[in-house]
């Protein structure tokens, strides 16, 4: 297999409109909402000619809010500045921003809706 292996992200919420707020907040994100398998679903802007996967925020009876279970990492270009905004926005930091070997930094946060979320900041000319 030559290709990662993530293809689609979706991030549970009880309070889609909270959710929303929290993810434009931090990230600049910008949603297109729809109704989906009984469930409302904010999707995140998609540029197919980018790199990485896309995802949306979902709210419904099978989407429980959680720091147990699969974590996902969500990239940042400044892992500070993302943690700072996070916090403004009603997160949690979880876990300060740590080197994570030849891969960058790594952080973890609570959103607003109490998942644990990973963060990602690729390696810098200052961690050669």
């Amino acid at each position: 297999m030559n290709r990662n292996i993530g293809v689609y992200i979706e991030i549970p919420a009880g309070d889609l409109d909270r959710a929303m707020a929290f993810y434009a907040a931090v990230f600049d994100a910008d949603f297109e909402v729809v109704a989906l398998h009984e469930s409302r679903m904010a999707l995140f802007d998609i540029d197919r000619d980018a790199h990485g996967v896309t995802g949306a925020l979902c709210q419904g009876e099978a989407y429980v809010p959680s720091r147990n279970g699969t974590l996902i990492y969500l990239r940042s270009t400044d892992i500070a500045v993302t943690l700072n905004r996070g916090e403004a926005a009603g997160g949690e930091v979880l876990f300060a921003r740590t080197q994570a070997g030849d891969w960058g930094h790594v952080a973890e946060f609570a959103d607003s809706e109490g998942n644990r979320i990973g963060l990602h900041e690729a390696p810098g000319p200052t961690d050669a």
